[in-house]
């Protein structure tokens, strides 16, 4: 074997070496960036988490309604181009229109073009300001208020849009009054005693929709006696008994029983008469 077969041999081992040297670098290159990809993208998800979770519980997050599409000048408010997206509290806009309060917008015109994702305003609304409350009543409806005792207007639990019925504590009866009243609004207030103090106990006021003769009579019922509030089922519609509540139906004792009136005849006083005269 001469010089130069063993010098072409040794070069392409030298030439095997390299390639492999540089295959198992390559090699390494990508498992080390793969490695570091899932790394960092593991480190930002982690990142991302507990920075999402710390402002979940540190932010007090709003509901308010964007457009799900580009609405155009003119355009008529409807569920169907709204959605909502929670945002915290700080960046919501003062005259933003919320989940709570969208009802009032459905069907108004919209004077300024919204893009699709941006907060409604009111002020994009034709109207330009948040409806009053007096706007959501229908003709011929009225808005009354009055106050019912804490405990009787079943604590905590009687909201807006809840029905109730009304009874009267009046004369040592209980008096169904009226049935089936829509409450608008309803707030807890604070008792104030003689002293100017407040105390622990509270009262609830309410506010029902009522018709004209309605709210008379629950105000003179106000005034003669106590009114209780009883939260009715939604699915309910049935009437309550009109029949008072007394001390005899409540311990099952007879109804005491109307005594019957005699009619009195009085005799007419008649004239009295002397007859004859004087005897001879």
């Amino acid at each position: 074997m001469d010089i130069n077969q063993t010098s072409v041999r040794a070069n392409r081992r030298g030439e095997k070496q390299l390639i492999n040297k540089n295959v198992i670098m390559l090699i390494l290159s990508l498992a080390v960036g793969a490695a570091g990809v899932y790394l960092a993208k593991d480190f930002i998800e982690k990142k991302v988490n507990y920075y999402k979770s710390q402002l979940e519980k540190t932010e007090e997050m709003v509901a308010l309604v964007v457009p799900n599409r580009d609405i155009p000048q003119g355009a008529i408010v409807s569920v169907r181009d709204f959605s909502i997206r929670e945002i915290p509290k700080k960046y919501a806009h003062a005259g933003a229109i919320g989940k709570l309060n969208f009802d009032g917008a459905i069907g108004q015109r919209v004077g300024f073009g919204v893009s699709k994702g941006r907060t409604l305003l009111w002020a994009h609304l034709e109207g330009g300001v948040i409806p009053t409350f007096s706007g959501g009543l229908e003709e011929g409806k009225r808005a009354l208020a009055f106050t019912v005792d804490k405990i009787n207007s079943i604590s905590g639990f009687l909201q807006p849009k809840d029905n109730i019925d009304l009874l009267l504590e009046y004369n040592k009866q209980v008096i169904p009054v009226i049935q089936n009243l829509h409450v608008l609004a309803t707030g807890a207030r604070t008792r104030i005693d003689k002293t100017g103090r407040q105390s622990e106990d509270a009262f609830r006021t309410i506010t029902v929709e009522v018709t004209p003769e309605i709210a008379e009579k629950i105000t003179l019922a106000k005034s003669i006696g106590k009114l209780t509030a009883l939260l009715r089922s939604p699915q309910d519609n049935k009437p309550i008994s009109e029949q008072p509540m007394t001390v005899a139906r409540l311990l099952n004792k007879p109804q005491p029983k109307a005594r019957s009136r005699k009619k009195v005849v009085r005799k007419a006083k008649g004239i009295e008469y002397i007859i004859g005269g004087t005897g001879s």
